[in-house]
């Protein structure tokens, strides 16, 4: 007996299809772009962080945190009931990541190649990189005069090793101003210094300033540098001319707030503009307690040093691009020039010697944003105000 064709449901017995999601489920739904774009985002910020994390930096990572945050944005946008905005909200937060994560990228591809040319690392963990011996540089306000680094790894010219009898040497320990490529050699402060020193030592030796600094370092690298290279020009007299960076923990061209290059040039702007004040963005390293660890504990370390190896030290506390008498600046100044004293040095203040100007006189050409570094002319009078003070300390007795 044959089996009869199964008959075809008529449309009421067809199986009920699936109803459609209500609207408000739609809203927590991702389309497959949306998502496949979180997705690399995210991946995007965890690579990056990975790579870029720096064992020395012990602040948190902000990688992770916008990552958590963009997951957040996308996630409460189901909230918002009109379509429109709800993936507007979503667009500007993945605009706004991929834009970080750009930004992190071109600072610090464009930073880590700046200096390719004189920096190279060094194993010493407390200097970490330092000028490569033998570097030819271009400097001047052209960047056309050709200089070489020296064999000791300093952009000034060769010293002779050992100290000359007929020879008073001077030491100076700095960062990247004395080091400006803007600036040509012969208009720099310590040649200024040493030209305006010039007949002033009482047992009329010669006077010779020897630049022993590097671009990015702060207190604690100088007197390191003054330890492996600067003890060997058997100095009489050590100058720190302390810059607002000093207080900072930088790594020369991979210069960042824990492992991001962008914080690290944008939070200062915010800082400025909340408060008016350039020098804002140099507090927070001089109100924690890495300004004791880096200014004052070296400091210290630099007293015990001019003990062992008998020179006299001299703090000079050199000024910023900013109107004088900014009280944020001054409080800055005054603090450095305080652990001076508790330290037994003399010291100058050389933002005095820029009083009566507008800070715009002291401004380079195409360069207002650069605050730290000064042009020629403030070179000249910084140069100046060291050399009075220092004329000062030769008349005065030498500490024990």
């Amino acid at each position: 007996m044959s089996t009869p064709p199964p008959i075809a449901p008529t449309e009421a017995e067809a199986p009920p299809k699936t109803p459609a999601p209500p609207p408000r489920a739609r809203r927590w739904r991702l389309g497959e772009r949306a998502a496949l774009t979180l997705l690399a985002l995210v991946f995007g910020l965890e690579a990056w962080a990975f790579w870029c994390t720096d064992p020395d930096f012990y602040l948190p990572d902000p990688f992770r945190v916008v990552a958590l945050a963009l997951i957040a944005v996308v996630a409460l946008s189901g909230w918002i009931r009109w379509n429109a905005l709800r993936k507007g909200v979503r667009v500007l937060g993945f605009v706004t990541v991929g834009a970080m994560l750009v930004s992190e990228a071109r600072v610090r591809f464009r930073e880590a190649g700046s200096g390719a040319d004189r920096i190279e690392r060094t194993d010493d963990v407390v200097l970490r990189y330092h000028y490569r011996p033998g570097a030819e540089v271009r400097i001047g306000p052209k960047h056309d005069t050709p200089f070489v680094v020296n064999s000791l790894g300093l952009l000034d010219t060769e010293h002779v090793i050992p100290k000359p009898k007929d020879a008073f040497r001077v030491v100076v320990l700095t960062g990247s101003i004395a080091n400006d490529g803007a600036i040509a050699f012969e208009d720099r402060f310590f040649r200024r210094l040493e030209s305006q020193l010039a007949g002033v030592v009482p047992d009329g030796r010669k006077v010779e300033v020897i630049n022993v600094s590097c671009e990015g370092y702060n207190t604690a690298q100088q007197v390191r540098l003054l330890e492996k290279v600067g003890l060997r020009y058997e100095p009489d007299l050590v100058i720190v001319a302390y810059m607002l960076t000093s207080a900072a923990i930088q790594n020369g061209a991979y210069r960042r707030l824990g492992n991001s290059f962008f914080l690290f040039r944008f939070l200062p702007l915010v800082a400025v503009a909340r408060t008016g004040s350039i020098c804002s963005m140099f507090a927070p390293f001089h109100d924690s307690y890495t300004f004791d660890l880096i200014v004052r504990g070296s400091l210290e370390r630099l007293d015990l040093l001019r003990q062992i190896h008998h020179f006299r030290v001299m703090v000079a506390v050199l000024p910023v691009v900013e109107e004088y008498g900014d009280p944020v600046c001054s409080r800055l100044y005054d603090k450095v020039l305080g652990v001076a004293r508790d330290v037994g040095f003399p010291s100058v203040r050389v933002a005095d010697a820029f009083k009566g100007e507008p800070a715009s006189f002291f401004a380079k050409p195409g360069e207002r944003g650069d605050v730290a570094h000064p042009n020629s002319e403030g070179h000249r009078r910084i140069g100046d105000a060291i050399a009075t003070a220092v004329r000062d300390l030769l008349k005065a007795p030498a500490a024990p």
